[in-house]
């Protein structure tokens, strides 16, 4: 779920609920990186452009802010982190990062 599709009086729960930890991973240069809007690079496409970032930066961000990941996908799919931990898998944590990674109101926290 996407920071955009959250409706109603759940915003305020949600921001409440992910502001320290986004602040957290902006305070973290390294972590960040993989935030910050930056052009294509001539002589690269998009896609390699995009697949280098990830390489360079997502496993920093994984591994130093797990807790803080857990917190904020938690909160936009309106779970508790215990939950959101006991349903995690591979491919929902794939499917939530790229849409968290895709949200242009979540890279807004970070512009």
């Amino acid at each position: 779920m996407k920071l955009s599709e959250i409706k109603g009086e759940r915003v305020f729960d949600v921001v409440a609920d992910i502001i320290d930890p986004v602040i957290s991973i902006a305070m973290d240069k390294d972590a960040a990186a993989i935030f910050e809007r930056k052009p294509c690079p001539e002589g690269m496409t998009p896609t390699e452009f995009v697949l280098t970032r990830v390489k360079e930066s997502l496993p920093k961000l994984v591994r130093s802010h797990k807790g803080e990941l857990v917190t904020i996908m938690a909160s936009v799919n309106d779970m508790t982190p215990a939950q959101y931990e006991d349903g995690l898998t591979f491919p929902k944590l794939i499917k939530d990062l790229t849409d968290l990674f895709t949200d242009e109101e979540f890279l807004g926290f970070f512009a």
